[in-house]
């Protein structure tokens, strides 16, 4: 089972304005279907990672996006399955997504606040 901070590579339904197409996604809390996408672009409140963060991006580049938390029902990734793991984001990454969290200004709160849990409850 997947971590926080584990990336996986599956099929999404829950790109905007796409059919489902292939989308890397942060495991937040799994548990209960929350993810982050990693896009290409840096969309609206987004987070620049780089190698150093997730020392298997295929990219030089990439940005966390902090629009919205994803979630994902069981049904839903039942049929984006198998996901690929993809490696896991640094501590220090980790950290700084809850920094960032904590200072959205696009992210709703009840988001903000159960990724800021999530990597809280992590540390126990």
């Amino acid at each position: 089972m997947a971590k926080l901070g584990d990336v996986l590579k599956f099929d999404s339904n829950k790109v905007a304005g796409s059919q489902s197409k292939p989308k890397y996604h942060i495991a937040i809390d799994l548990n209960a279907g929350y993810l982050l996408f990693i896009n290409s672009d840096p969309y609206e409140g987004a987070f620049a990672i780089d190698r150093s963060d997730w020392p298997e991006m295929p990219k030089k580049e990439s940005f966390i996006s902090f629009s919205t938390l994803i979630r994902y029902s069981r049904e839903d990734l039942k049929d984006s399955m198998p996901a690929e793991p993809c490696g896991t984001l640094s501590d220090a990454c980790i950290e700084k997504i809850r920094e960032h969290a904590l200072e959205s200004m696009v992210l709703e709160q009840w988001a903000i606040n159960l990724i800021v849990a999530s990597i809280d409850n992590s540390k126990k």
